[in-house]
């Protein structure tokens, strides 16, 4: 079994990705979208976090968060969290599941839905807040569905407009230079 190394510093901001089992499209509607909302919410109720920022993508999601100052298991925090969206979508469509591969994950009795792992950054300092915080909120222009990040819907960037962190044009893929290009 594989041991991986995660970063333990309480009272930290991280950057998450995490995917949905074989870049799956589960979020593509106002449902499924409420229903990982309300994954998020009720997993913050017992293992609170500030969600910073966030983008919901059809096959997968950015999050930044910040963790309590004495709590550093995000591990569990995205284990409850895709726990909960894969029994509410189940509930409300279990033609959305599809047929199980046999598979390990079939023999262990899991739905295929998201990808086993996530991938986490720890957020070094100010200046990589502000990137990663670009990156997500640029993401929806950066794979095409939208042309400037404030038509994106799913995503935290108008809060952050409202905050007066961003221009509402910020990123507008006709009239900026395409910020975060050093990502590719």
């Amino acid at each position: 079994m594989s041991r991986y190394i995660r970063s333990r510093e309480p009272n930290t901001s991280f950057f998450f990705t995490v995917v949905s089992y074989g870049r799956t499209p589960i979020f593509v509607n106002d449902a499924s979208i409420q229903m990982l909302r309300e994954s998020l919410l009720k997993t913050c109720v017992n293992k609170p976090f500030e969600t910073e920022a966030i983008v919901i993508l059809p096959d997968h999601i950015h999050v930044l968060c910040t963790l309590p100052e004495d709590d550093c298991d995000y591990s569990t925090r995205w284990r409850l969290i895709k726990q909960m969206f894969t029994k509410l979508i189940a509930f409300q469509n279990q033609s959305f599941l599809g047929p199980q591969a046999n598979s390990s994950r079939e023999r262990k009795g899991e739905k295929l839905v998201w990808q086993r792992r996530f991938w986490e950054h720890t957020i070094r300092d100010e200046n990589d807040f502000k990137k990663h915080l670009d990156y997500i909120h640029y993401n929806p222009v950066k794979h095409g569905y939208v042309k400037n990040p404030f038509d994106w819907q799913w995503s935290s960037f108008r809060k952050w407009v409202e905050k007066g962190e961003y221009d509402s044009n910020w990123g507008n893929l006709v009239n900026d230079a395409i910020p975060g290009a050093e990502w590719d």
